[in-house]
């Protein structure tokens, strides 16, 4: 059995890992897809139940969100304890003008209280704080050490010191209190969870949307009856009776009747396919004309949709994903920090000074080295560039995405509605344009994106039509002032058996489609109908060349169309007829030739290529699946937006270097000088916020980066 489960508070490769080790001793497959914060398990539903999931999710100290109203509640649990800490911190960090010397600013006695600090500090700790010492918990437990355990030593080691402090001098202002650094660690940690975590609640549910597009309910015969049918009832061997604008509820094949689907959400392409005896129709795609009966082939866990969900997951849970540098560091840093802590105390102690002696030295290491700039070094850069990219039009879903954009050396495209605008426009007229009022006229009696396309093209008035019929497969016809005319393809002449005066073979291998308009056994026009290409997609390709990068073509459409198309805008390595669990395999495949790959795509056919690629980026017009499977959205219809996202990846990554820099060099100085009882606890706290200054500054340098390319 296979079973997703969104978990709330997972925040790092740790909490992954705590997760699965947990489950791997109660012999449950679990796999944790750190960006999604989702948990994937695969079990034995004869052994173990769906409720014994959550509740030692909830054991180890994670939160599942099983529905909206369970997932409201941790947002705002996570809201009050950030304002818990934010406020309670304020008055605290008030203090530090005292310890920088600041006499120009007055200071009430009650803040220098320590007794008051006290107060102020425990229910950030213990409140706001908690999620730290529960997840440390497990995390020891699972000897799989990452940033809440840091966090926890460090916090508590100033806490008890503090607390000594207090009593000693009797909650005196001349003591060396610092209850400030241990609310300013976890004020500013859950300030950077909030700030990874802002841009991702803008998302919606990608697998959630995917489930829903299914059909819970088939109509059913049987017998001499049509029953309606849960859709996990129904049986391979089955008949499905589908209405016109109905969704076909499984794959399958017409026993009986024709029709047109729209099969848009799983090729991503906007013509409606023509649908007749024997042929294969795909579960969750639209019905459109006539009734149909359908044989059923594949079940509700092997159709097409199911296929589509299951790769999504399987392809984000191997998919190349660079961590979060700070947890990698953690995994050695953090016991490497412990012992050393340790050593200083037991040195001293060596070394004749007394355990007051010894302790301050101890505190101090751990203080300085607690990760209150290494946890803001990725987030705070990723929140300015965030924000500068979302008025470029620009979405970033999360983080992974500036370590790995600026070594892309291939980009896939989709084709329709990426490339191309992704709906049929009038392209070519040949005949006398009054013709086309009839065109028009009988088009405009007709719901196919085709006709749609005619009657936009024509600003005209429309004629009265009677005894309108669509002619399956071959096109339309209609009675105008007591004259039949016929719109429809190359096959509707030969079926009436009128000769074609024009040269269609030109537009045929430009992949459009060709239709005419007959009257009297006499062709009054010839129209073709295309999905014409964005206004910039050839300059962004030269763009892309120039840069060394080589760009690909991967679509469900003919090999003729995707030809033509591709020589237009210069792309020389073009995949056609391309089924969506293939869009992913052909990605595996280019990343196997040594390119770090980019997806650009818009339809939920994309989805299992956005997650297989190592950057996945989806186009604005997109569906909502295709947006929350990748990596980047662009807001606008600007595919330009494809290097502007690349060329601020690379500014933001040397910001984020910078930060690593900076508070890995501060370290690399002040712990040192902290274990030579050169920095007493009371310094080190001020140095680690002014550490935590120095990375926002820093990021916040990342504004005055300017946009190469135009439309700034």
């Amino acid at each position: 059995m296979r079973k997703t489960v969104k978990v709330n508070n997972i925040t790092c490769v740790q909490c992954a890992k705590t997760i699965e080790n947990h489950f791997e001793s109660l012999h449950i497959d679990a796999k944790v897809l750190v960006t999604s914060k989702k948990v994937i398990f695969n079990y034995d539903e004869t052994k173990v139940k769906p409720d014994d999931l959550t509740d030692n999710l909830l054991k180890i100290g994670y939160y599942p969100t099983i529905d909206n109203e369970a997932q409201i509640k941790a947002k705002c649990r996570d809201f009050i304890d950030l304002m818990v800490a934010i406020i309670l911190s304020l008055p605290l960090l008030y203090t530090m003008f005292y310890h920088l010397g600041v006499n120009a600013v007055p200071m009430p006695e009650i803040l220098m209280n320590g007794y008051f600090q006290w107060a102020l500090t425990t229910p950030i700790l213990f409140f706001a704080g908690r999620r730290f010492f529960i997840q440390s918990y497990h995390q020891i437990r699972f000897k799989s050490l990452g940033m809440d355990v840091l966090v926890a030593i460090g916090t508590s080691a100033a806490y008890i010191y503090s607390i000594y402090e207090t009593i000693m001098h009797k909650g005196g202002s001349h003591a060396h209190y610092y209850f400030e650094t241990t609310a300013v660690i976890i004020a500013m940690v859950l300030i950077g969870n909030y700030f990874e975590n802002r841009v991702k609640e803008k998302t919606s549910d990608a697998l959630q949307q995917l489930i829903s597009l299914g059909v819970r309910e088939a109509r059913i015969r049987r017998d001499n009856d049509v029953l309606s049918v849960a859709i996990e009832d129904v049986k391979v061997g089955d008949v499905m009776v589908v209405l016109p604008n109905e969704k076909i509820p499984l794959d399958g094949i017409i026993i009986k009747g024709s029709t047109y689907i729209d099969e848009s959400m799983i090729t991503g392409e906007p013509m409606p396919a023509e649908k007749k005896l024997d042929n294969k129709v795909i579960g969750s795609t639209m019905n459109l004309l006539e009734t149909i009966e359908v044989k059923v082939t594949e079940d509700s866990t092997s159709s097409v949709l199911a296929k589509i969900i299951e790769t999504v997951e399987n392809t984000a849970l191997i998919k190349p994903k660079a961590q979060r540098i700070a947890d990698k560091i953690a995994s050695f840093f953090v016991p490497v920090v412990v012992v050393l802590s340790l050593l200083v105390f037991v040195t001293y102690i060596i070394l004749g000074k007394s355990a007051s002696d010894a302790f301050s030295p101890a505190i101090a290491v751990l203080v300085i080295s607690c990760p209150c700039a290494l946890g803001l070094a990725t987030p705070t850069s990723i929140s300015v560039a965030s924000g500068m990219a979302f008025k470029k039009g620009i979405m970033y879903k999360g983080g992974e995405f500036f370590e790995v954009a600026n070594k892309i050396t291939a980009i896939a495209f989709d084709k329709t509605g990426t490339l191309t605008k992704g709906s049929p426009e009038l392209i070519d007229f040949l005949g006398d344009k009054e013709t086309l009022k009839y065109t028009a006229s009988i088009e405009s009696h007709s719901n196919h994106p085709i006709s749609n396309a005619i009657t936009e093209a024509y600003d005209g008035d429309l004629m009265d039509v009677k005894n309108f019929e669509t002619l399956v497969g071959l096109g339309i016809k209609g009675d105008i002032a007591g004259i039949t005319y016929y719109v429809g393809s190359s096959k509707l002449l030969k079926n009436l058996e009128i000769e074609n005066p024009y040269d269609d073979k030109i537009y045929q291998e430009q992949g459009k489609t060709v239709f005419y308009t007959i009257r009297n056994n006499e062709v009054l026009n010839l129209i073709t109908v295309s999905d014409a290409l964005k206004e910039d997609v050839t300059g962004l390709i030269e763009h892309i060349k120039k840069r060394g990068i080589v760009p690909y073509m991967i679509t469900g459409d003919q090999e003729i169309t995707a030809k033509y198309i591709a020589g237009l805008v210069g792309i020389d390595h073009v995949f056609s007829n391309v089924l969506p669990h293939e869009k992913a395999e052909i990605i595996q495949k280019i990343q196997k030739d040594g390119h770090v790959t980019a997806f650009v795509g818009d339809g939920i056919n994309d989805a299992p290529a956005l997650k297989m690629s190592d950057v996945g980026i989806a186009v604005s017009n997109g569906s909502d699946i295709a947006i929350d499977t990748s990596d980047v959205t662009l807001m606008k219809h600007e595919l330009s937006l494809v290097l502007d996202a690349i060329d601020l990846s690379k500014a933001t990554l040397k910001n984020i270097y910078l930060n690593f820099f900076w508070a890995f060099a501060y370290n690399v100085v002040m712990i040192p000088l902290a274990a030579f009882g050169l920095l007493n606890p009371s310094l080190a706290g001020i140095g680690m916020g002014f550490s935590s200054i120095m990375v926002v500054l820093n990021a916040l340098s990342l504004k005055l980066y300017k946009f190469k390319t135009k439309g700034e």
